[in-house]
């Protein structure tokens, strides 16, 4: 006789998202984009925020308004995004993280710390982009570098 399969979890271990999402005037959603309802806040997006396509905004994210998010973003639960903050095409965003506003984070960064002063970031982790690009010239130097020697 067959053993009749084990749930995983039961409905008794859900935690149910059971807030809203708050968004704002004039803002626009891409195609595909995911936004997660909050468990402990609301979700917000502020007013004249652009969201491309295949966005995830996790649940219990705060963003500013006038905020323009590339595609293919990721935004973890319970990060706080200021006003006007530009996050370049698959940027990644760490849970529980917060970036001040006017901060431009270059494609593919990865914020895994706050960002507590406004200005360009890039890399992973994100850092200054005057560091980050000495960073990217080191790298390319010792690979060249490598390279003749082989």
């Amino acid at each position: 006789m067959a053993k009749k399969p084990q749930l995983i979890a039961n409905s008794r271990d859900t935690i149910f998202q059971t807030l809203y999402v708050r968004i704002g005037n004039h803002v626009e959603l891409g195609a595909n984009t995911c936004v997660d309802k909050g468990s402990w806040r609301d979700t917000t997006i502020g007013d004249y925020t652009k969201i491309d396509n295949l966005v995830q905004i996790g649940h219990n994210v705060t963003i500013g308004k006038s905020c323009i998010v590339c595609g293919q973003v990721g935004i973890a639960g319970s990060a706080t995004i200021g006003d006007y903050v530009t996050l370049g095409g698959r940027v990644a965003v760490r849970d529980h993280v917060s970036i001040v506003s006017k901060v431009r984070l270059a494609a593919n960064s990865c914020v895994t710390k706050d960002i507590k002063e406004a200005g360009d970031y890039g890399g992973f982790p994100a850092v200054p982009a005057q560091q980050w690009r000495r960073q990217m010239a080191a790298q390319r130097f010792n690979y060249k570098k490598d390279v003749k020697s082989s």
